[in-house]
Parts: structure tokens; C-alpha cells; sequence
């Protein structure tokens, strides 16, 4: 009998310290305000959203293994936490490689990003790995792109480049994109269009020893 008592004693001191543990822990989460995480003109994906949001008590350490990411801001305001994620500028897209390229040569998977994010990029790399930018491709995509209505871009051989136009055509740029084959191509691309009228590829890899090839 009194092996019994004991028992049930020790069930019920077990019981009462089950019940008081729920309690103060119901009481503590009663009492916790519920943050409320915004991401700000967003161009992530939820599930990267969502990875972050799981990580905030070592934010700054765990956002810094994503090279992608330019700069962020984590403000709290009462129980919201606002997050401002702005990203590098982007370069291209490759399918095939289902990555994004950045100008710094950064890459990274598309599933990084929202697709409203990646349909607003028009370049796509065609390369069978993911493009490399060196520094004359860097300096003067820009120039180029406002000479030519560019849709794709390859990486040849790992030293020079194509770029498909929007025509179907292509322009096989020489190894060296320097200031002076620039101001060639802006001053006499009009000219080659009309008396040549090539509908095929224009072959500028030798350009600096004064070759050019057209079809």
C-alpha cells in the first residue's frame, strides 16, 4: 500500500511540473510579440526569402557566403523587421547551365531569384559553361550593345566572343574589343550593312590585322 502511495505521489509531482512547464511556456509565447519579416521591393525567391528569415540571429554572417547580393539593410520596427536586399548588376542568362552571370563574373543558380526578376533579363549566354567577362568585354558591352540589337552571346575557346543579333546573324568579335575597334565598328557598321549586306556572319576576329570577313 504504501509502495502505491508512493507511486502515485511521484505521478502526480511528475504531472504537476509537466503542467507548470507548459504553462510559463505558453505564458512566455503569449507574451513574445510576433515579428512580422518584409522584404522590400523583392527580387528573391520565397524559398530564399524564407532561408533568410531562418537565419536572422546570424544574418549579416550567413547573407555574406551569397556573393550576388551588392549590399542589404535589416531595420527592426517594433514587431516588423524590414530587409532590403539589392543585388549586383546582372549580365546574362544561361539555360544551360541554369545560372545567372553577373559583370563581376559572379554566378549564381536562377533559383535564387524570382522569375518576374529573370524574364526582365534579355541576354542570354549560349555558351556551354557560363560566360566569363574579361576586362574589354566589361568596358565595352555597353558600346556594343548600342550598335548592335543583341539577343545571345557565346564564349569562344575561353578567349574571345560571338554575339547572335536579334536577326539571326552573327558578329564574331576579335580577342582585343579596344577603344579603336569601337570607334571602327560606330563609324563604318552602317556602311558594311548597306553595300554589303550580310545576312549570314561578320567575322571580325582579325580586325587588327586589318581582315574582315562577311557572308
Amino acid at each position: 500500500m504504501k509502495f502505491f502511495n508512493k507511486n502515485l505521489i511521484t505521478h502526480l509531482v511528475s504531472m504537476i511540473v509537466l503542467v507548470l512547464f507548459i504553462f510559463f511556456l505558453l505564458n512566455n509565447l503569449l507574451k513574445k510579440p510576433y515579428e512580422i519579416i518584409n522584404f522590400l521591393d523583392s527580387e528573391i525567391s520565397k524559398d530564399f526569402e524564407i532561408e533568410l528569415s531562418n537565419n536572422l540571429n546570424n544574418f549579416n554572417e550567413y547573407i555574406s557566403k551569397y556573393l550576388f547580393v551588392e549590399s542589404y539593410s535589416l531595420k527592426r520596427i517594433n514587431n516588423e523587421i524590414n530587409i532590403k536586399i539589392n543585388l549586383k548588376k546582372h549580365f546574362a542568362i544561361n539555360n544551360f547551365t541554369n545560372e545567372l552571370i553577373f559583370y563581376d563574373n559572379t554566378i549564381a543558380p536562377l533559383q535564387y531569384f524570382k522569375p518576374s526578376y529573370l524574364e526582365n533579363i534579355n541576354l542570354i549566354d549560349i555558351s556551354k559553361n557560363s560566360i566569363h567577362l574579361n576586362k574589354y568585354l566589361s568596358d565595352n558591352y555597353q558600346k556594343l550593345s548600342s550598335i548592335f540589337n543583341i539577343d545571345q552571346i557565346e564564349y569562344i575557346d575561353s578567349r574571345r566572343y560571338n554575339l547572335v543579333l536579334s536577326s539571326g546573324k552573327i558578329v564574331m568579335l576579335p580577342k582585343v574589343i579596344d577603344s579603336k575597334f569601337v570607334f571602327f565598328i560606330q563609324n563604318n557598321i552602317d556602311l558594311i550593312e548597306k553595300t554589303s549586306n550580310y545576312d549570314q556572319f561578320l567575322d571580325l576576329r582579325n580586325f587588327h590585322n586589318k581582315t574582315i570577313r562577311i557572308k
